[in-house]
Order: structure tokens, then C-alpha cells, then sequence
């Protein structure tokens, strides 16, 4: 199949334009309507419908679509190497993570590699797991950075727990406390990720075996959200030890105590590599300044690790 009418497809399908698909794509109006009706015509379905002078994508262009993408980003990258290989550069690191390290953990981590090794070009996409554990598998990505789940025929991984520290109003009584517990929040509802979230289920059930009422009112998608909140007055929530340890760096919320949680709660990390093909030395030397840096940074302090009431 003719990359190119992958690509006339995809700019076809972001701008809607046939017009404006060959202006993004360097080649005449006439040729790239000629080669996206070729590409219908080999797979046997329409893939857009005019609508206002507008090119609308039917249902299957957009059963299509993502796969066509995925496998442009794939070229993209492929490309992208022969050129460095060309011009003596040491290569590119492909990363993906889940949102949580994607804060600072992660771009300090790169901006130190980089200054360390200045032919090195980084790519760092937020996605969602399914989408990471794809992505490892199918060599988009070289290393990945998920939620914890069952091992994978199609990946190596190292896990971590990631402690969590419990953030609270600054005028709540509980940010006056050395620990915070179950009881001490009573009066607060939790704002929390989905119900399929690790740390979710495990404060749930944490609450449940100690038979305290658990008052959820808000689901969030990420730490920042849950954060945002919690800097409105609107509860507490559950905060990774990562994203602790930048917290002054990132997060300019001066409404928010982060105090240690006990029993403790941990955010489960794993982090993806492909177990079809090793990694190249560039991106070894990242992987294992990852594996250090997580190692170091995930212990708690020696002072919060036996703190009792």
C-alpha cells in the first residue's frame, strides 16, 4: 500500500479539505484527489462524505483512522533515523507515559540525559496504558511508563509502588497533623481517580476493613485535577510520592497541605520495554538512569516509614 495516499487520507481527515490535504502534503489538488479515490477504490468503501462544501469522515475512516496514524508516526520515526544515521547523530528515544511522571519527574530526568548527550532527539507522548502496552509492543515506543497490571507475553517490565502522601485544605485540622488517617478526615469528602484506579480501590477498601464511611463526591482523570480541587477547598486526595517531591517545583497551589498517610497507600508503576527486541545502547543508558532515579526516589523518608499515632 502507497504511503502516500495514507498520508493524503490523514490530512484529508484532519482538515476536511482535499484543497488543503495536498497544500500540507506538497503535491497538486489534482493528485491528491486522484490518490485518495485510488485508496477508496483498493479498500472498497467511501471514506469521507461532503457536507457544506466539508470532507466528513465516515464511520469507518474513523475505525481507520487511528490505525493509519499509529503506523505514520511509525514511518515518521523510521525516517527520522535514517537522517540522523546520515548525519552522525547518536539516534532517538521514544518514551510514553501515563500522566503522573510526565509532570517533572520525567522531563527533568530527559533534560539532564540530553545535556549529557547532545546528539540525542527525544519524542515523550502522554497516552493511556492500553495504548503505552500497544505502542511497546509494536516498537512505537522503546520504553513506557503504565499503571501496574498483569505481566504481558510482549513486554519486560520493572515495577514500583509508589507511595502516597495524603494533600488536604491548608485550614483543615488534618494538615496540622505529623500523619494523617482514615478518621482524621471525616468530615472530608475524597477526590479520587476512576473506581478502576489501584489507589482507589485500595482507600476504599482500606475504609471498608476499618468500617469508616467513605464519602467520594469527585472522580478526576489526574493528580493536577484532583490537586486543583483539593486548592478549592473541596476535599482531599491521594498524591504519588513522585509528584510529592516536585511538588513545590510544579504545583502552584498554596492552599494545599501534603502530609504522610497512614496505613499506607501505594500508586503501583511499571515500566515497559519490548521483550521482541533489545534496546539500542542509546536508549539503554536512559532506561537504567530511569531505573535508578525510580529506585532512589520512591523510598519513603526514613521518618515517615514507621510513623505511627
Amino acid at each position: 500500500m502507497n504511503i502516500n495516499k495514507l498520508r493524503i487520507f490523514h490530512e484529508v481527515f484532519v482538515t476536511g479539505s482535499i484543497t488543503r490535504a495536498a497544500e500540507r502534503s506538497y503535491v497538486s489538488q489534482p493528485a491528491a484527489s486522484k490518490m485518495l479515490t485510488n485508496f477508496e477504490n483498493e479498500i472498497g468503501y467511501k471514506l469521507f462524505v461532503r457536507n457544506n462544501g466539508k470532507l466528513i469522515p465516515t464511520d469507518e475512516a474513523l475505525y481507520l483512522h487511528e490505525e493509519v496514524y499509529g503506523l505514520l508516526q511509525g514511518v515518521n520515526h523510521l525516517e527520522d533515523s535514517i537522517k540522523s544515521a546520515k548525519n552522525s547523530k547518536t539516534g532517538r528515544l521514544r518514551i510514553a507515559t501515563i500522566f503522573g511522571p510526565s509532570y517533572q519527574f520525567l522531563p527533568e530526568l530527559i533534560a539532564d540525559y540530553m545535556k549529557a548527550n547532545p546528539g540525542v532527539y527525544v519524542s515523550l507522548h502522554l497516552s493511556g496504558c492500553s495504548a503505552i502496552r500497544q505502542g511497546i509492543a509494536s516498537g512505537q515506543y522503546q520504553i513506557g511508563l503504565v499503571d501496574k497490571a498483569q505481566s504481558s507475553s510482549k513486554h519486560d517490565s520493572v515495577a514500583f509502588d509508589l507511595p502516597c502522601y495524603c494533600a488536604v485544605p491548608k485550614d483543615h485540622p488534618a494538615a496540622l497533623l505529623d500523619v494523617i488517617h482514615p478518621n482524621d478526615l471525616l468530615d472530608l469528602s475524597w477526590i479520587t481517580l476512576d473506581s478502576e484506579n489501584a489507589t482507589t480501590k485500595a482507600l476504599k477498601r482500606l475504609y471498608a476493613e476499618s468500617g469508616l464511611p467513605f464519602n467520594r463526591t469527585l472522580e478526576v482523570h489526574t493528580t493536577i485535577h484532583g490537586l486543583s480541587f483539593v486548592n478549592l477547598g473541596m476535599g482531599a486526595t491521594l498524591v504519588d510520592i513522585l509528584n510529592f517531591r516536585y511538588f513545590d517545583k510544579v504545583f502552584q497551589l498554596p492552599n494545599v497541605v501534603l502530609k504522610p498517610f497512614q496505613p499506607n497507600i501505594v500508586e503501583p508503576l511499571e515500566v515497559l520495554t519490548s521483550n521482541l527486541s533489545p534496546l539500542s545502547g542509546l536508549a539503554k543508558d536512559f532506561y537504567d538512569a530511569l531505573i535508578r532515579k525510580l529506585e532512589i526516589q520512591t523510598q519513603l523518608p526514613a521518618d515517615t516509614k514507621h510513623a505511627s499515632r
